[in-house]
């Protein structure tokens, strides 16, 4: 990230350039809405997997996909973007890797009980520029690093939320901050990544490392502060279903139990993903109940490093909820869009068949 310590003035004028113009009483800007972007599973049966915060005029693309050659099983690879494709808010895959004694035995790239064998790069960043940006942005030309904040407590945190028996996982969390041209445009995109090391107690000397947070915001060169408090809100809605989590944890002890008996059976493996299950064990149960109260902790980790959102009660979901900052009037409906205006005017509900209610900020 770029400057996440805002000075005061710096901050009232990332509000005026979101805004479009500074408020006065006679011309105020248009609102903005949001809403939360549902990405579902089709292997089981559209069920709800991510969500995701973003404009409600902007569009997805993309999806999950699911590889049972692959150690993690399903990665996300998701586009919301601008209707005019200026800007756009993206969810990159998190494939499982492994390096350390096995680099001697195995070649770079190869599968290894399927995670990729690949050297852990110096930083996320490194893990962005290297790995990331030549997969996700292969037309990319003249790539360089312009900005770089670590965010160490928000990598803790994520990594609290993934801790297992048998190892120790740590988190490494930071905001970088690329340029590039792509078909002779220039763009500017922040990389809002964690990546997580685990060193097994036991066994060989290897180290499976993986990117848990692995989140971008993209805009036209000169554009992109005015999205920070949106894209701050983008990465601060990330969120993994609760029956998903359940119905993907089924899925993954089985592939588990074939691997340690040398079973490779991916039609066996498909037909078990369609009819899982959303049931919560005692173990399940105290593990999801773990891991969002750690995902609770690496959202306010990360807000206190990123200025220009606000928490708001919303009485239509009974949740808070977290939107960019700098309105004085914000509305929530029943479908989980949000409206924000500095309009003193401005009531939405004359201008829309759905049912606005007025929503607070957490005091």
């Amino acid at each position: 990230m770029k400057g996440t310590a805002l000075s005061c003035f710096f901050g009232l004028l990332l509000i005026f350039v979101l805004m479009g113009s500074i408020p006065t009483e006679s011309a105020a800007a248009p609102p903005l809405r949001m809403k939360s972007f549902v990405i579902t599973d089709p292997k089981m049966g559209g069920i709800p997997a991510l969500r995701v915060m973003a404009p409600s005029d902007w569009r997805p693309a993309g999806g999950l996909t699911w590889n049972t050659a692959l150690a993690n099983l399903v990665t996300a690879n998701v586009a919301i973007t601008a209707p005019d494709s200026t800007a756009g808010v993206f969810v990159h895959p998190s494939n499982l890797f492994i390096s350390g004694q096995i680099e001697y035995q195995w070649q770079q790239g190869q599968l290894y009980l399927g995670m990729i064998v690949m050297p852990i790069p110096n930083s996320p960043a490194a893990f962005v520029q290297q790995i990331v940006l030549p997969q996700q942005r292969p037309g990319a030309r003249n790539v360089r690093l312009v900005g770089q904040e670590d965010l160490p407590e928000w990598g803790n945190s994520i990594a609290a939320a993934n801790q297992q028996p048998g190892g120790i996982c740590r988190g490494f969390g930071t905001c970088a901050r690329f340029a590039y041209t792509e078909n002779g445009v220039a763009w500017e995109e922040d990389f809002y990544c964690v990546v997580l090391v685990v060193q097994p107690n036991m066994g060989p000397q290897n180290i499976f490392w993986q990117a848990d947070r692995n989140l971008s915001v993209r805009a036209r060169k000169g554009q992109l502060d005015a999205l920070k408090p949106l894209a701050n809100a983008f990465v601060n809605s990330f969120r993994v279903d609760r029956s998903w989590f359940a119905r993907f944890n089924q899925v993954q002890q089985q592939w588990i139990a074939a691997q340690q008996q040398g079973i490779a059976n991916a039609g066996a493996l498909s037909r078990a993903i369609s009819r899982s299950n959303d049931a919560f064990d005692a173990a399940l149960t105290q593990s999801w109940r773990t891991r969002q109260q750690a995902e609770d902790r690496a959202s306010r980790e990360f807000s206190e490093y990123i200025r220009g959102t606000e928490n708001y009660n919303d009485p239509t979901s009974g949740h808070s909820v977290e939107l960019p900052g700098g309105y004085d009037h914000v509305w929530a409906n029943s479908l989980g869009e949000y409206m924000l205006s500095n309009d003193a005017g401005f009531d939405p509900n004359q201008h829309s068949n759905n049912d606005w209610v007025a929503v607070e900020p957490v005091r």
